[in-house]
């Protein structure tokens, strides 16, 4: 069926190609290309790119520190023999340092009240 111009031909072509709902859905629409306005939109874009995959990598990072964390707890309970839950967050070497440091300021205090 035409009118002489090949109009109502391609109509009908491009309709054969539609997805129908019964097909089980519907094409995402064509994507038009990007057109870049100066060469600073490709370094903006390509910075939020690399900061993007940065962010993504801590994220990773992260996530395999909570599993290790989350399966260390669950292979040794932070229940002490009285029932007092005891759960530390930072490494115990460090907070090992932390707590010598406070009593080795204390003990330098203590000393000072001694001597006056």
């Amino acid at each position: 069926m035409s009118n002489g111009s090949g109009r109502q031909d391609a109509r009908l072509h491009a309709s054969e190609k539609a997805p129908s709902a019964s097909s089980g859905g519907e094409r995402p629409p064509k994507q038009e290309p990007v057109r870049l306005k100066s060469p600073q939109s490709l370094e903006r874009l390509r910075d939020r790119v690399k900061k993007a995959a940065h962010e993504l990598e801590r994220l990773r990072k992260e996530n395999t520190a909570l599993a290790e964390r989350i399966r260390q707890l669950e292979t040794r309970p932070a229940v002490d023999f009285d029932g007092t839950v005891l759960a530390f967050d930072e490494d115990p070497e460090a907070l090992r340092e932390k707590v010598e440091s406070f009593i080795r300021s204390i003990d330098t205090y203590l000393a000072k009240e001694e001597e006056a």
